[in-house]
């Protein structure tokens, strides 16, 4: 799910459920704002830098970060901007279902052979 944080600033958990479509229904406006909850970018950059960086470690890269392109500017306006540029592609199009309250991390990992 998108780290989210509530109108005080502390980091909450995205309520999702059978009535909101496990969180499908969701819908955040061009601020990053669905009712009382708020994108939390910096913990989103911050996640995936750390899996970019794991991925590394472990001989694996990030092949792509799915979230939705109207939001993905806020990510750069964060202090792992310069990171994120220099080292993770975003998709650019919108997908059939919209990315904004999760996002996926595609994998650049060969298959090994059985």
């Amino acid at each position: 799910m998108t780290p989210v944080i509530n109108v005080s600033g502390k980091s909450v958990h995205l309520p999702t459920n059978v009535f909101n479509k496990f969180g499908y229904n969701i819908e955040f406006d061009k601020s990053g704002v669905y009712e009382d909850y708020i994108i939390d970018y910096s913990a989103l950059a911050a996640h995936i830098v750390a899996l970019h960086k794991a991925a590394r470690n472990a001989g694996f890269d990030l092949w792509r970060v799915i979230f939705a392109p109207e939001l993905q500017p806020e990510l750069f306006k964060t202090r792992y901007a310069s990171y994120l540029r220099e080292n993770i592609q975003f998709s650019r199009r919108k997908s059939w279902v919209r990315h904004d309250e999760h996002y996926h991390i595609d994998f650049a990992a060969p298959c090994m052979s059985m």
